[in-house]
């Protein structure tokens, strides 16, 4: 999750690359002028002194303090620009940010994640960045930077990219008599009979899989699968109701089956920080995970730990895999300095500097360059996620249409409806249609 800066500007912290660079917005010079006019853009501080920017992101102390870093290299190589950052924990950054934003004084800098991009774009706060020069996307896989488009423009630009990953602790498959599976091969099937085994062979109190049924990501999983998304590209909600429903009947299944844990235990799980969890203390075999939190994993448990390919519904079904955006840099629309924003985020995305700091902090960089350069100073379990990224690039597909307006509450819904459905309180089949419903009805009156 990181991204980039300007052309001339950053040249010389860009590794002196120079492939074929390109700015995005290039051959649209009048329209650029004319959206940044419209904005009351300004340059880079000129005469009146250095831009200044304000910068905002979410994240862990070691976050803050690596970007934070990037920052004082930048101001050190920017003269005329003077980054200033602001930065706050997950769960209060979006009130905080839409405060900002409602009272026109929003940073100019933005973190921003794919379930809030949309509805920020679509209601104007975001900069169009393929109206501003300064910003080189030509190392960027086009399927991954179209994930932060609209059908208005491109408002993110993803700095950042993760898959769905299988995540597996062999201590507990040897001591269940079991060997890690084919994730070339595999099914859900197959995954629910080997966390039956590990379940009666293992050590009392050790269940073999982490019940499911409570996240959003892997109910979009489960969908890409069947071919179906939660959205189409207009922004209406076309989940079915029948996919939710056979994926909450998967999940009742497994628990039923004694393979996986508990709905009192994977609901608790929901409020655990990942120190507690049953992968980190070990009485887990197997559970969904973004690939790029083997090493936050591993270093809770303490020792290796395995990174598979998800099961598909059947053998040589449709994997469902695709690149999430970690998270963009979004620029705002009311920013004095589009320019001098402008070549911060080509900072980020681009610079060795940015990129050496960072290594996979905000994800797997999706600059390929980036990525290549950083794999030696890795730790083994960062090394491995991006091999692991890299192994995928023949498989993967489309990431499914980011949540419009008035669905950036989906998770918060999935895990309400699922938790109900674990516990009995609601049929698959009923709670899938009030989740779809809802969902619906909150899209459509956003």
């Amino acid at each position: 999750m990181d991204t980039s800066g300007t052309t001339s500007t950053s040249a010389g912290t860009s590794a002196g690359r120079h492939p074929s660079r390109r700015a995005v917005g290039l051959g649209a010079a009048a329209a650029g002028a004319a959206a940044l006019t419209a904005c009351g853009a300004g340059g880079s501080g000129g005469s009146s002194g250095p831009a200044e920017l304000r910068f905002t992101w979410w994240g862990s102390d070691t976050r803050h303090r690596a970007t934070q870093e990037v920052i004082d290299a930048f101001n050190a190589e920017n003269p005329d620009i003077r980054v200033t950052g602001e930065y706050t924990e997950w769960s209060g950054y979006w009130d905080k940010l839409a405060t900002t934003v409602a009272a026109n004084d929003a940073p100019d800098v933005i973190q921003m994640d794919v379930i809030q991009l949309r509805s920020y774009a679509d209601r104007g706060a975001l900069l169009d960045l393929s109206q501003v020069e300064g910003i080189d996307t030509s190392l960027i896989d086009p399927q991954d930077l179209s994930t932060g488009q609209t059908d208005e423009g491109l408002f993110g630009l993803v700095n950042g990219i993760v898959p769905h990953a299988v995540i597996a602790n062999p201590e507990l498959f040897a001591a269940a008599g079991q060997e890690l599976p084919d994730d070339l091969a595999w099914t859900w099937d197959d995954y629910e009979r080997l966390g039956a085994a590990i379940t009666q062979a293992g050590p009392s109190g050790t269940y073999g899989l982490s019940a499911g049924g409570l996240d959003e990501p892997g109910l979009a999983l489960w969908g890409q699968q069947l071919g179906n998304d939660f959205y189409d590209r207009s922004g209406t909600v076309t989940l079915d109701p029948e996919v939710v429903a056979s994926w909450w009947e998967y999940h009742l299944r497994t628990i039923e089956s004694g393979a996986a844990t508990p709905a009192s235990l994977a609901v608790e799980s929901q409020t655990l920080g990942l120190d507690q969890s049953g992968m980190a203390t070990g009485t887990i075999g197997m559970q969904g995970i973004w690939a790029t939190q083997v090493t936050a994993f591993t270093n809770a448990h303490g020792s290796p730990l395995a990174l598979l390919r998800p099961p598909r519904q059947n053998a040589g079904g449709d994997s469902g895999l695709f690149y999430k955006a970690a998270m963009y840099w979004s620029i705002s629309a009311r920013t004095r300095y589009p320019e001098a924003a402008a070549r911060f985020v080509d900072y980020l995305e681009n610079s060795t500097t940015a990129g050496d700091i960072m290594l996979t902090e905000r994800g797997i960089p999706a600059n390929p360059e980036i990525r290549e350069r950083i794999v030696p100073q890795l730790s083994e379990t960062d090394a491995l996620a991006v091999s692991y990224v890299d192994s995928l690039r023949d498989v993967v597909g489309p990431m499914p249409t980011s949540a419009p307006k008035g669905a950036s509450a989906v998770q918060a819904t999935v895990l309400r409806y699922g938790t109900d459905v674990l516990f009995g309180r609601q049929e698959p089949a009923g709670a899938a249609q009030g989740l779809v419903d809802e969902l619906t009805a909150s899209v459509e009156s956003a």
